[in-house]
């Protein structure tokens, strides 16, 4: 009875590893797209607006805990190291009167943008593999994707990514 269990157990475990493996080390061949994007005003936006900027792009929504908690210290940074380059962009998958009423009590002083269904599948083309959130991407100076981080982003862990880009110019 064990060996009829643990078999296909194995077998399964076998095969979700090697879906998820291919996953994370497959490299697209192409860029990914950005979907439109728009601010609050309805506004539509690029991150192309930042080019000879270090971007930090953060998906997140107000239902998300380690989302709003991450914010308040991302708003830090950006007062800090803004004027060195650094850019927060945060990229809302939520609906849009949740945000703006979570803005309205939780000011920030980064460029929050939205987007429709699409934004969710970009962020896993950029490297959310687990689909979940917060999941943040690193764009350097020229705009390319140079680091991801899935869950919460802490002060530490941006500073160790952003400060040796902030220091190269293009």
């Amino acid at each position: 009875m064990t060996g009829k269990v643990l078999y296909p157990l194995v077998a399964v475990a076998a095969l979700l590893a090697g879906i998820a493996t291919q996953h994370w080390w497959a490299s697209p061949t192409e860029p990914v797209p950005e979907p439109p994007l728009h601010d609050l005003a309805g506004t539509p936006h690029s991150l192309a607006e930042w080019r000879g900027k270090v971007v930090v792009l953060n998906f997140w929504a107000t239902w998300c805990p380690p989302c709003r908690e991450e914010m308040p210290e991302f708003s830090r940074l950006q007062q800090e190291l803004g004027g060195q380059g650094l850019q927060f962009v945060g990229a809302a998958i939520d609906d849009p009167e949740e945000v703006r009423t979570f803005l309205k009590d939780n000011p920030i002083n980064y460029p929050i943008l939205l987007g429709d269904e699409r934004v969710p599948h970009w962020a896993d083309q950029l490297g959310n593999h687990l689909s979940v959130l917060p999941f943040s991407v690193v764009f350097d100076r020229t705009g390319q994707p140079v680091a991801t981080h899935t869950g919460g982003f802490e002060r530490q862990q941006v500073l160790d990514i952003v400060r040796p880009l902030l220091e190269t110019r293009p």
